[in-house]
């Protein structure tokens, strides 16, 4: 099955669409579900990378779990603040076999991400720029998590980073949004290494499945409708391993305590200052739910691409400026709701 879209929105109906009239019905260790086997998904806009749905909308999760990886970590812990779900998944209740993040940054010369970088600063064409995350040695003996990822392969072609992940395994309704996130926000950062722009985004599954216990979710989200496509701004030119490491300090600081008084916006980008913010706003919602505070916060962003998720997740009444709709100059439009 090969599908194309320009959102993620738009790729994840068609999917769920032909899995709840096409799949194949399995039966996996997790639970029945319907498969679809051999599937090619192209997102052709890797910006437009966050579903505007009241279901699919994955921002703080999916923020989370891109910071764990980028951080190189595997401490439950740390994902367990942003996905309570992977509790269930440690072998020992406090690591994860699976995790990304050791296996793409390990220190060097293990740094996967980084000998990519330097493989396509040296050779602009190569066709080696692989990052290996599944091992040979992950079905040796049982874990509750191994890696669904197989590898990860950047090109440049005309001046553009293309990236393609190939997947043994990927369920549609709560991995496919987080990956197709966290890998596109991946790529852009080696474009911004390289000095290209952001290229188009190719995601290669074995087992692309949907879980019986997902089927009605589906259905909703098919019927909900979204709103109109609106694009993540672009990350900022030049290296960004500076800004991106001051955001996992933020990250840490967020996280093992109250630091509301800490405005990032006087030390980061504008950019990077507005991730930084959503990590202040879900801490605030997670420990006091302080409409208040979330507001003050919310104050502070640049863009307000994000003012929908923190509306809804946090039922804060959207202001004149959430309100105004802003396209992202394609013709094309997305279901927008009534």
């Amino acid at each position: 099955m090969y599908v194309r879209a320009n959102s993620l929105d738009d790729l994840l109906a068609k999917v769920y669409q032909r899995l709840l009239t096409r799949g194949t019905r399995i039966e996996p260790t997790k639970g029945p579900a319907r498969e679809i086997y051999g599937v090619l998904l192209k997102l052709s806009a890797p910006r437009l990378r966050l579903s505007r749905t009241e279901s699919r909308g994955i921002l703080f999760s999916g923020l989370g779990e891109l910071l764990w990886i980028l951080a190189g970590s595997n401490a439950l812990d740390f994902i367990e603040h942003y996905i309570s779900d992977y509790t269930k998944s440690s072998d020992d209740g406090l690591t994860i076999h699976g995790a990304y993040g050791p296996r793409i940054f390990g220190k060097r010369p293990n740094n996967q991400l980084a000998r990519v970088i330097s493989s396509l600063k040296t050779k602009p064409d190569s066709r080696q720029a692989v990052v290996q995350l599944f091992d040979r040695r992950d079905t040796l003996e049982y874990h509750r998590d191994i890696p669904c990822t197989c590898t990860m392969q950047f090109v440049i072609r005309d001046r553009r980073l293309h990236m393609l992940t190939s997947m043994r395994s990927n369920d549609a309704w709560l991995g496919l949004p987080h990956d197709v996130f966290a890998f596109t926000m991946i790529q852009e950062l080696v474009a911004r290494s390289l000095g290209v722009e952001l290229g188009e985004y190719t995601h290669s599954v074995g087992s692309l499945h949907l879980y019986e216990r997902d089927d009605k979710k589906a259905i909703r989200y098919l019927d909900e409708g979204w709103q109109p496509r609106r694009p993540m701004p672009p990350m900022p030119k030049g290296d960004p391993w500076t800004s991106v490491q001051t955001l996992l300090d933020f990250e840490v600081a967020v996280r093992s305590g109250d630091v509301s008084a800490i405005d990032p916006r006087e030390s980061m980008a504008p950019y990077w200052a507005d991730l930084a913010t959503l990590l202040a706003i879900h801490k605030a919602g997670k420990t006091t739910g302080n409409q208040n505070e979330i507001k003050r916060l919310k104050r502070r962003l640049h863009d307000d691409v994000y003012a929908m998720y923190i509306n809804k997740r946090y039922g804060v009444i959207p202001s004149v400026k959430d309100q105004v709709t802003i396209f992202d100059g394609s013709n094309e439009t997305s279901k927008a709701t009534a």
